[in-house]
């Protein structure tokens, strides 16, 4: 029954698109001069960093532009106060709500990152005069819907090419409007308010970010049993790091990771200086904290995009994920994933097709093999060949 409510909504979703289609035309013909862009990005967290780079390649472009992002409130939270980010709007249950939302803004151009029905037929209802869309080359996309499919027909295509850095992918949407940059440099920002209140967290657990080594450890995943590392693997690694550098811990989670940040702790050694701050951080707080610690560690989630936007040194445990497709890249970041032939899971395609592999990928990283790789950023760390925090 579900399922079939589904359909019902999507096929309603593709009729309201197309009757708008038949009405007002056509989005296929790029503006010579936008004043209001809207980028559509319906995905999570980490997927909203990694669409951060348009944001300053149409402002460096078009400096005059009107920039409007469409998301969830999780992600308005965490793109509040962007520099780049003019307008967000939140997307709500009601489709028409969000349109007539959207429509007030008269947008010249539109951008979805990802293939979306739901994105693609809110920026046609809107009336957006031009809308780039993604279409994916050399791979699937489960997002990519037959309607879908036959909307794209009305706007301008782009080629999103699967297995390439997503990132960069995400830029070739700007083409039509004769941006092309290849920078792919993430950004966000916090507020003097979060400063202040990491600033007061830390004394209190007398921690200094300029004296002590400070090491973030995220041991869940939203409640996500594929991309999950184990928790007492987690609390292994955060033993290993304050025996051989005295690091100093801090556990995050929020929601759904009180599970695995309660085993965590179940598991620590008394003697590891580790702090508990599970649910105590608002997100502008996080991205405050984030940017001051020394190393941030956790599975392929969220806020690991946020340690790379703020150049915090990052080991991204990828499990069963491509290390090579949307993880943090460049020398403050590194990957951990155990020997296999193919990732089990993908970023456009993340269709689980064998649960079990995709597991063993996540199960198969040991404790050494993360902090062979943590004594390395550290060690470069404290040579000064990277920033320290």
């Amino acid at each position: 029954m579900k399922a079939l409510s589904h359909q019902l909504y999507n096929l309603w979703l593709f009729v309201a698109a197309y009757a708008h289609i038949a009405l007002r035309g056509a989005r296929g013909r790029a503006p010579q001069n936008p004043r209001t862009i809207a980028i559509v990005q319906g995905a999570k967290l980490g997927d909203m960093v990694c669409t951060t780079p348009l944001f300053r390649a149409i402002k460096n472009t078009y400096p005059h532009s009107r920039l409007v992002v469409v998301g969830d409130a999780v992600n308005q939270k965490l793109l509040y106060g962007h520099p780049q980010v003019d307008h967000y709007i939140v997307i709500e249950k009601s489709f028409w709500r969000a349109a007539r939302v959207l429509a007030r803004e008269r947008a010249d151009f539109g951008i979805l990152p990802l293939p979306s029905l739901y994105g693609l037929a809110l920026l046609i209802v809107a009336g957006v005069k031009s809308i780039a869309a993604p279409k994916i080359v050399g791979g699937y996309s489960p997002y990519e819907t037959r309607t879908y499919k036959k909307l794209l027909r009305a706007v301008i295509v782009v080629p999103h090419y699967n297995e390439r850095y997503v990132p960069r992918e995400y830029l070739r949407l700007l083409e039509p409007l004769g941006i092309h940059t290849s920078n792919t440099r993430k950004e966000l920002a916090y507020s003097e308010e979060a400063v202040k209140s990491v600033q007061a967290l830390l004394q209190k657990e007398n921690l200094d970010a300029k004296r002590d080594l400070i090491v973030g450890i995220l041991p869940g995943v939203g409640g996500d049993p594929i991309k999950c590392w184990a928790p007492e693997k987690f609390a292994g690694l955060a033993d290993e790091l304050a025996q051989k550098h005295n690091a100093k811990i801090l556990v995050l989670g929020s929601g759904k990771d009180h599970a695995d940040v309660e085993t965590m702790f179940t598991q620590i050694s008394p003697s590891t200086r580790a702090v508990n701050l599970y649910n105590l951080l608002s997100i502008e707080e996080l991205k405050a904290l984030i940017a001051s610690l020394s190393l941030f560690i956790s599975a392929d989630t969220g806020p690991v995009y946020i340690a790379e936007a703020f150049s915090t040194p990052t080991i991204d445990i990828v499990g069963p994920m491509y290390e090579n497709i949307q993880p943090p890249q460049g020398e403050l970041h590194r990957t951990v994933a155990a020997p296999r032939e193919k990732p089990a899971l993908g970023i456009i395609d993340n269709t689980v097709y064998n649960e079990l592999e995709a597991r063993r990928q996540s199960d198969d990283i040991t404790v050494e093999m993360v902090a062979r790789v943590a004594d390395e950023l550290i060690s470069l760390s404290r040579r000064n060949e990277i920033p320290t925090r």
